[in-house]
C-alpha cells in the first residue's frame, strides 16, 4: 500500500526533544497499516516567512536524512528503482515532497539544489499566496483569479526538465488550469477530494478531475476534507469520493492521499486549533481512518463496497507506482 501524501512529519518541532521521531511516532503505524511508500512533505509555517524559509526547509531535509540513517526500517528514495529495491528489503520508502515553494525565494537555481537533496514532488503553494502562485481557499470561492506568476511558470518548466513531479494540490483554480495547459507530462493532485461532496476550492471540481484524467495523472483522496458535516465524515463518504472520481476518469486515476495530521493536531494548543479553524477550516477526522495503522480498514471497506481485488490494488498502490515509474 502507498500513501500519496503524508501530513508534515513534525520533525523540526520535536527534534530538540527526541531522536528518531519518525521511528517513534510514525513507523509502528505505517507498518501496522501496510504502508510501503510515504510522501514526507517539506512545509514552512507562516512564522518563518520569508527570511527563514530556506533555512527551515534545509533543516527539515537534514533531519529526514538523519532519521533514515538511524532507523534501518526507513529509506529515502530518489527514483522508482530505489523504491522497488527498498520495498523488497522490507523497508518503508520515503519520498521527499515540497508543499509550497517559499524555500526557493525567487532563486530558480535553488530548485536544482533541492532536487539533488532528494525532493521529487513539488506543489507551488499551500493555502496562501506566494511568489509563484495563489493557494485555493477553504470556501466555495474567494481565491484570486490570476494564475501563476512569471516565476511560477519558470518553476513548472524547470520541474519538468529536472524530473520533479508537479503536484496541483492546494493551488487555486486559475493556477490549476494554467499548469495543465503548459505541461506535457502527467501531473498529480496528491491529496484532495471531490467538490461534489465538499464544495470548497481546496477540493476539485468535476472539470478539474477530468483534466487530470486526460493527462493520465493520479488524484489522491484526502481523509480530512470528505464532508463539511462531522456526522458525514465517515469511511463510506471517503469511498464515495473514490467512486465519484473513478466514475469520471476511471479507476486508473485514483489513489490514496490520506494527509493524516491528527497526531500533530492533538499536540496543538486550543488557540492554535482555533486559528486553523478561522484561517482554513475545522478538520473532521474519520473515526476509523485516523492514522496509517487504520489503512487496512479502508481495504476491508472497499471489499464490502464491491470493489474487485484488481481495483483495490490500483487504488492502494498500483496507480501511484505507475506515475512514479513513468516520472522518476
Amino acid at each position: 500500500m502507498e500513501a500519496g501524501h503524508s501530513a508534515r512529519t513534525n520533525i523540526s518541532g520535536r527534534a530538540a526533544l527526541a531522536h528518531c521521531v519518525l521511528a517513534t511516532d510514525y513507523l509502528p503505524e505505517l507498518e501496522a497499516g501496510g504502508i510501503g511508500v510515504l510522501g514526507a512533505a517539506i512545509y514552512i509555517e507562516d512564522r518563518y516567512l520569508p527570511e527563514m524559509a530556506l533555512r527551515v526547509a534545509l533543516d527539515q531535509i537534514a533531519r529526514l536524512y538523519a532519521e533514515a540513517e538511524q532507523c534501518t526500517r526507513l529509506a529515502i528514495c530518489k527514483s522508482y528503482q530505489e523504491i522497488l529495491r527498498v520495498g523488497k528489503g522490507g523497508k518503508v520508502a520515503l519520498l521527499i515532497t515540497m508543499e509550497g515553494v517559499e524555500p526557493l525565494g525567487t532563486d530558480l537555481d535553488l530548485l536544482r539544489v533541492f532536487y539533488e537533496l532528494g525532493v521529487r514532488v513539488i506543489g507551488l503553494t499551500h493555502a496562501r499566496r506566494n511568489v509563484a502562485a495563489n493557494g485555493a481557499v477553504f470556501a466555495a470561492s474567494g481565491s484570486p483569479r490570476d494564475g501563476l506568476t512569471a516565476f511560477g511558470r519558470d518553476v513548472v518548466r524547470e520541474c519538468e526538465a529536472l524530473g520533479v513531479i508537479v503536484d496541483l494540490a492546494h493551488i487555486n483554480p486559475a493556477g490549476f488550469e494554467e499548469i495543465i495547459g503548459m505541461t506535457s507530462k502527467p501531473v498529480i493532485v496528491s491529496h484532495t477530494n471531490a467538490r461534489k461532496y465538499y464544495d470548497i476550492e481546496r477540493n476539485i471540481s468535476d472539470g478539474q478531475i477530468k483534466m487530470i484524467g486526460e493527462r493520465r495523472g493520479v488524484i489522491g483522496v484526502n481523509s480530512v476534507l470528505v464532508s463539511p458535516r462531522k456526522e458525514e465524515a465517515t469511511l463510506d463518504r471517503y469511498i464515495d469520493h473514490i467512486e465519484h472520481i473513478a466514475s469520471l476518469i476511471g479507476i486508473d486515476a485514483v489513489g490514496i492521499g490520506f494527509d493524516f495530521f491528527e497526531f500533530i493536531y492533538r499536540q496543538w494548543s486550543e488557540a492554535a486549533k482555533q486559528e486553523l479553524a478561522a484561517k482554513l477550516t475545522k478538520p473532521h477526522f474519520l473515526p476509523d481512518l485516523r492514522n496509517h495503522s487504520h489503512a487496512r480498514n479502508l481495504t476491508r471497506r472497499l471489499v464490502a463496497r464491491g470493489f474487485s481485488g484488481e481495483q483495490i490494488e490500483k487504488i492502494l498502490y498500483g496507480n501511484w507506482m505507475r506515475i512514479l515509474k513513468e516520472l522518476l
